[in-house]
């Protein structure tokens, strides 16, 4: 427990959000603001990102799953940012798309070290907290 407490701390860290333990893995309690501008309309809504490990092994392997929300122009550079972190994605990797006009959702999972996961999230999502800022803790 000791192991997997120092890990959901460390990525509590790297993606500046608090934590949640469960008995095999962690909750990570991030949101976003997306200001999202249709037609002549505009509106703001603030939506939780869905991001955790489970099933952490004596070995430091988990099974890591995020739900990142983004505008349509944000989606490239956060995929090309998340594909760039200098350790290659596992094979045991999943992405799926789920958009409309206005929205992007990306589903990701992979089974690796949630360090490793955390630290590519972060930096893809960093990048849009610099392009806008509207990132926040919960």
């Amino acid at each position: 427990m000791e192991r997997l407490e120092e890990v959901a701390e460390k990525v509590g860290m790297l993606l500046k959000s608090e934590i949640e333990l469960q008995p095999k893995g962690c909750i990570v309690k991030k949101k976003r603001t997306l200001e999202i501008h249709a037609n002549t309309a505009f509106f703001s809504c603030t939506l939780d990102f869905d991001i955790s490990f489970n099933r952490f092994r004596e070995d430091g392997i988990a099974h890591n799953k995020a739900e990142i929300y983004l505008l349509p122009e944000e989606f490239p550079c956060f995929l090309s940012n998340f594909n760039a972190y200098p350790i290659p994605l596992p094979t045991d990797f999943h992405q799926r798309l789920i958009s409309n006009p206005n929205i992007v959702c990306v589903h990701l999972e992979s089974k690796e070290r949630p360090e490793y996961f955390a630290e590519r999230l972060a930096g893809a999502l960093e990048v849009l907290e610099e392009l806008n800022g509207q990132i926040y803790m919960n």
